[in-house]
């Protein structure tokens, strides 16, 4: 069945199925809910022409604004409930809609990531990790609850996401600058949506500093461990520098497509602010680093969660909650930003199984440890994994779970590689049906939390599986 539907059929099956995950019941919460009570705000004061400042660069707000405006129209015709924000009546779907389109991105542009980091491979294992990738993330709860209210952060993970799949896609295109191109403006243009997302950023930038150090050799075979097709002298190889930079020198091409491009696009998307303010491009930014000096030495926040924490899951963050009712007939509503539990402990476990099996290979071999895709995957992934993670040691301000999107992310590709490695083998392959039976049965246990839907008190408790999580 896999091999008669192509895979942008499959991957247009996912693309819709999270969008109707995103946008059922989208205006179910009548109000603001969690830091909607800022942005929402934000995004008016910019349709007035009065923009109000943000702790955060501008992007984001900009894009939920364009959300109202557009959905002003249809909210009128359809006589959608509105609710005042600032004096004005605004409808909850007509500010949230288009996060939900572009949460629901995010599955597919993963998949996409997978299937550009696994050139190289036979088309059927490609497949199967571009497949696996994108429903294992069609089922991530976080991503889902960050989709479907007028947040910020589901902008930067979907831009960097982009950044990261078109920096890949270049090494095995045709006209590899135009996708370089695609890759800078992505990325700067994630960064003006929160700096955090510079990780995604960082990430490339190392692989591409690491990869740089020689000319890696040309793979032998195309299909690693499967057959054994010599590949002309010259030809594009997608992990070696001749595949990654034709011609000229690799360290210009490197800080135009990693450097100047993104650092532009940062800064020309602050010119509408700034048109609006009157601020110097230097003021705004001296404000934008004292809020934060500040933040970190506020008090803290009653669902902070460590960075250290995160790998386990300790600490959602409660967005929404409401009860109706007494005693026995009590309901609960509410909307926790968690993942899907079981997705996100196997995803962890992922990293350190591919961790711990990538310093084994460097200890016991000789080889270069990127050069031919059949080891420049998993590098990949852990290496993006940890300039998505470790940085937030060096934070001192009350940080969340929601700041671990990159890093889950990139934990739930690394457990796809897996599973898609367990699927080519005929004896392991119930090990990955297992696992997607439980990541399923998770999900769906955890959905009402995602989605804000009512349940008995029993019920929500039952859901408590950690003393963190209430």
């Amino acid at each position: 069945m896999i091999r008669r539907v192509p895979l942008w059929g499959w991957m247009l099956g996912l693309g819709a199925i999270a969008l109707s995950l995103r946008l059922t019941g989208l205006g179910r919460i009548h109000g603001l809910v969690f830091d909607e009570v800022y942005y929402v705000p934000f995004a008016i004061d910019y349709l007035q022409g009065t923009p109000s400042f943000d702790a955060h660069p501008p992007l984001a707000k900009y894009l939920i604004a364009l959300g109202l405006w557009l959905g002003q129209w249809p909210a009128s015709w359809l006589g959608w409930p509105t609710v005042e924000v600032e004096g004005a009546l605004v409808s909850p779907i007509a500010f949230r809609w288009l996060n939900a389109i572009v949460g629901a991105t995010v599955p597919v542009l993963l998949a996409a990531l997978a299937f550009a980091l696994s050139y190289g491979y036979r088309p059927q294992r490609r497949h199967t990790f571009a497949l696996l990738t994108g429903l294992l993330m069609t089922v991530e709860g976080l991503t889902l609850v960050e989709s479907r209210l007028a947040l910020i952060n589901i902008y930067g993970l979907a831009l960097g996401l982009l950044g990261q799949w078109a920096s890949v896609r270049a090494g095995q295109a045709e006209h590899p600058s135009r996708w370089r191109w695609v890759a800078g403006l992505a990325l700067g243009a994630a960064v003006n949506v929160k700096w955090n997302w510079a990780g995604l950023w960082l990430g490339l930038l190392l692989w591409e500093v690491f990869t740089i150090g020689g000319e890696a050799p040309l793979p032998k075979s195309r299909f690693p461990g499967e057959i054994n097709v010599e590949v002309p002298s010259g030809s594009p190889s997608p992990w070696g520098i001749r595949g990654w930079w034709l011609r000229g020198n690799p360290w210009c091409r490197r800080v135009i497509y990693l450097g100047v491009i993104p650092l532009a696009t940062y800064l020309l998307l602050w010119l509408p602010h700034l048109a609006l303010t009157g601020e110097s491009l230097g003021g705004i930014h001296r404000r934008l680093w004292a809020a934060h000096q500040s933040i970190a030495a506020g008090a803290g926040h009653d669902y902070c969660s460590p960075w250290h924490s995160w790998p386990l899951m300790v600490r959602p963050v409660a967005y929404f909650y409401e009860r109706t009712g007494q005693g026995a007939t009590a309901i609960a509503t509410t909307i926790h930003a968690m993942g899907n539990p079981v997705l996100w402990w196997l995803g962890t476990a992922a990293i350190l199984a591919l961790g711990l099996g990538w310093l084994s290979r460097q200890l016991t071999s000789k080889n270069r440890w990127v050069g031919s895709p059949s080891n420049a995957v998993v590098p990949f992934i852990l290496l993006n994994y940890l300039t998505n993670w470790l940085p937030w040691a060096l934070v001192s301000r009350c940080t969340f779970l929601y700041h671990a999107m990159g890093m889950a992310a990139l934990s739930t590709l690394g457990l796809a590689w897996l599973m898609a490695q367990w699927w080519q083998n005929p004896r392991d392959r119930p090990l990955t049906l297992v696992l997607l039976g439980a990541i399923a049965l998770s999900f769906w246990f955890w959905l009402p939390l995602y989605l804000g839907l009512p349940l008995s008190l029993e019920a929500l408790h039952r859901r408590w599986l950690l003393p963190g999580w209430i």
